[in-house]
């Protein structure tokens, strides 16, 4: 499962207004076939063995400024590739290479500090090398700048130490006669890994299987979250028809992850169509109230006042490196500033990123996934994201409309209450300027056009006031 560009289905015919000055310095870092056969001359040694050239795909890419644009010495680039090998026998298999890129010849003192780390690993060759030519460096994964750990829960030999095997079902038989096969699921380098862990063993005679999950942090904030799924699970068991969560199993902070099931289905993106989705929508808006209605609470709270000053932020960003969209980035920020919401009156659990990605289909009904950004702030924001993420996501545009409406009349419906659509409207041009600046983050070919599409989207009516323009 990969984390994919946000602006992945925006199309336009518009041509670009002008070259982006800061994504000039990386523009080759976002072209997978380039950067491939690159990576595939320089660093050999990570694909001894193999008989075909590999295949390259962007895995995850993510743009940090430390200060201004303006600043680009101090910029920087991530991206992570996934190598798709065939060798002997045409047997696959796939290989993470995160690559971190710099500006001006930083990514000399940047080495410098990993002097450490300049070792052999079980391949026969360095974890990381220095790409001076490229002003970049590598790591071959599971070796991570920020996640030392890593290892620890990706190589089978080490993470049997670290399976919470007491907790899993009675008839697994333990570390000692039970194979364990790794794959990563999802990966973003220096913050988290998830890891699915396949196990199997004999019983009987007879093969048996078991799926579970592992979320890796590059800190101890698994703990927090840990706590929160597990008292979603209670509710969950309670009310399984208004709300499906994954069982947590445990959290272990000598390697900072949480352990879980798997949890059957397919994406509900999938599945959903103009026969079904008013099912579907209708189990997403049960799920999600009943998660606004848990009572529990987030690790912080996000304001109104938090959204728009980072608005603000990223509308700059955009602004310095697109100046032919400052005009319509400057009249969206007018619109936030005089229309802001006062702040949500009550403690409410937020979801903080839904999207249908995050959602899981099985049997008619809907699990929700990922609670790593769940916080305490407005429902309206979490029925805002789901709305303008399916802008993004293939749907046709009729569906979307009739998909948005079953969902906020679903929602009403099990809260017994209104959402004011002022407050659904705001939030959700906050969202398609966070997909705007996502957009920019990828700095994938076209970038302008797509950031410019985005902006256009946020500027129009949305679906809470369907006769009303900015």
């Amino acid at each position: 499962m990969s984390e994919t560009n946000a602006a992945a289905s925006i199309t336009t015919a518009a041509p670009p207004r002008s070259t982006s000055r800061t994504s000039l310095p990386f523009a080759r870092f976002t072209d997978a076939d380039a950067m491939g056969d690159i990576l595939w001359q320089r660093l050999s040694s990570w694909f001894a063995g193999q008989d075909d050239r590999p295949t390259c795909a962007i895995e995850h890419s993510r743009y940090k400024t430390y200060l201004k644009v303006q600043s680009r010495p101090r910029s920087s680039l991530s991206v992570c590739y996934r190598f798709g090998l065939t060798g002997c026998g045409a047997r696959s298999r796939e290989v993470l290479v995160y690559v971190k890129a710099y500006l001006g010849g930083r990514s000399w003192s940047e080495w410098e500090k990993l002097a450490p780390l300049h070792d052999v690993d079980r391949h026969g060759g360095p974890p990381v090398i220095h790409l001076p030519e490229l002003d970049a460096i590598a790591w071959r994964f599971p070796h991570d700048p920020a996640l030392a750990h890593l290892r620890e829960v990706i190589e089978p030999g080490r993470v049997r130490a670290h399976v919470p095997w007491r907790l899993l079902p009675h008839g697994v038989p333990g570390p000692d006669r039970t194979a364990v096969s790794s794959s990563v699921a999802h990966y973003r380098p220096e913050t988290r890994c998830t890891t699915r862990y396949d196990l199997r063993w004999n019983e009987a005679g007879a093969p048996r299987e078991l799926t579970i999950y592992g979320k890796t942090f590059n800190g101890d904030e698994g703990r927090a979250i840990y706590d929160r799924m597990r008292h979603l699970w209670e509710i969950s068991r309670q009310n399984a028809d208004h709300l499906r969560v994954p069982q947590p199993l445990a959290y272990t902070d000598a390697v900072h992850t949480i352990w879980q099931h798997a949890v059957p289905g397919a994406p509900l993106l999938r599945v959903v169509d103009a026969t079904n989705y008013v099912h579907y929508l209708d189990a997403v808006a049960k799920g999600l109230a009943t998660i606004h209605t848990s009572g529990l609470s987030g690790s912080i709270a996000i304001t109104p006042d938090d959204h728009l000053a980072e608005s603000c932020k990223k509308s700059l960003k955009l602004s310095e490196a697109f100046p032919g969209l400052v005009r319509p980035l400057q009249a969206l920020i007018r619109h936030l500033e005089t229309e802001m919401p006062a702040a949500h009156t009550s403690r409410t659990l937020i979801h903080g990123d839904l999207q249908m990605h995050q959602l899981l289909a099985n049997g008619g009904h809907v699990a929700f996934l990922d609670f790593d950004e769940c916080a305490d702030g407005d429902p309206a924001q979490d029925l805002a994201n789901v709305v303008v993420n399916l802008h993004f996501d293939g749907v046709p545009p009729t569906l979307v409309d009739a998909m948005s409406s079953v969902l906020l009349a679903s929602y009403r419906r099990a809260i017994d209450g209104e959402v004011p659509a002022h407050r659904l409207d705001w939030y959700a041009r906050v969202q398609f300027l966070n997909k705007a600046y996502r957009a920019y983050l990828w700095h994938a070919p076209g970038v302008e056009a797509k950031v410019g599409h985005i902006v256009e989207l946020a500027a129009r009516a949305t679906p809470f006031f369907p006769g009303k323009r900015s």
